[in-house]
C-alpha cells in the first residue's frame, strides 16, 4: 500500500500478512463507482434548469461543486441559484440516469475483502440516499455498510467531520481506521481525521 499515510497508533497483521485495521472507509464517487459522467451531467441539467446553459467542458473543468461554488465561477448572486433548487434539480437527473454508473473494480475488490474481517463506511461528500441507491447500481449493496453523507455532518470534506463521525458510528479509533479516497480534499479529510488514507490515484495501491 504505497500511497498510505502512517500514524502513531498501532496496527495489527491479518493472517494473509496484511495490515489488518478495526475499520475501513471508502469514498463513494471516483472510488467505488465511476460518477463522473452522471456528476458532470447533473450539474449541467441543474444550472440548464436555472436559464443557464454552460458546455460539458466548462463543468468538467472544476470537478468538486456546490451551488455556491457555481456561484463563484458564474458571478451569480444567491438568488439566480438557490441551493435548494440547485440540489434537487441535480438530484432528479441522478436517480434518472444511474445507469451511467460503473463499478471501479480495485476498490470493489478491497470492499469486499476488508467486510470479511472488519467494519466498513461509505464516507461521502454527496448525499446519503444517492449513495445507497448507488452502492445498489454497482452491486456493493450486499455488503454491512455504515453510510455517512453530507447531511450526516455540518462541514463536509475536506474538514474531518464525516470521517471522525463515520469512526463514531463504527465504534472504532480513526487511527486504526483506513480510508480511501480519490481527491486532495478527500485525502486532506481523512488524514485531518487521525486516519491512515489510501490515496487510489496513486497505482499501484494494492
Amino acid at each position: 500500500m504505497t500511497s498510505q499515510q502512517r500514524s502513531s497508533s498501532p496496527v495489527t497483521e491479518a493472517p494473509e500478512g496484511r495490515t489488518a485495521y478495526a475499520a475501513y472507509a471508502f469514498d463513494f464517487d471516483g472510488t467505488l463507482a465511476d460518477t463522473t459522467d452522471i456528476n458532470h451531467g447533473s450539474v449541467q441539467a441543474s444550472l440548464a434548469a436555472h436559464g443557464i446553459t454552460v458546455t460539458l467542458d466548462w463543468v468538467a473543468a472544476e470537478p468538486v461543486f456546490t451551488a455556491r461554488q457555481l456561484r463563484r465561477r458564474l458571478a451569480l448572486p444567491p438568488a439566480a441559484l438557490p441551493e435548494e433548487t440547485f440540489a434537487r434539480a441535480a438530484r432528479a437527473y441522478w436517480f434518472a440516469n444511474t445507469d451511467r454508473i460503473r463499478p471501479i473494480a480495485a476498490a470493489t475488490t478491497a470492499a469486499r475483502a476488508a467486510a470479511e474481517h472488519a467494519a466498513i463506511a461509505v464516507v461521502s461528500a454527496n448525499y446519503s440516499d444517492i449513495v445507497r441507491h448507488g452502492l445498489e447500481v454497482v452491486g456493493l449493496d450486499d455488503l454491512p455498510w455504515t453510510v455517512v453523507g453530507r447531511d450526516h455532518v455540518a462541514r463536509p470534506k475536506p474538514a474531518p467531520d464525516a470521517y471522525l463521525h463515520a469512526a463514531r458510528l463504527l465504534g472504532a479509533d480513526p487511527a486504526r481506521c483506513l480510508a480511501h479516497e480519490d481527491t486532495d480534499e478527500g485525502v486532506t479529510a481523512a488524514t485531518a481525521a487521525g486516519m491512515h488514507v489510501i490515496d487510489i490515484r496513486h497505482r499501484p495501491w494494492r
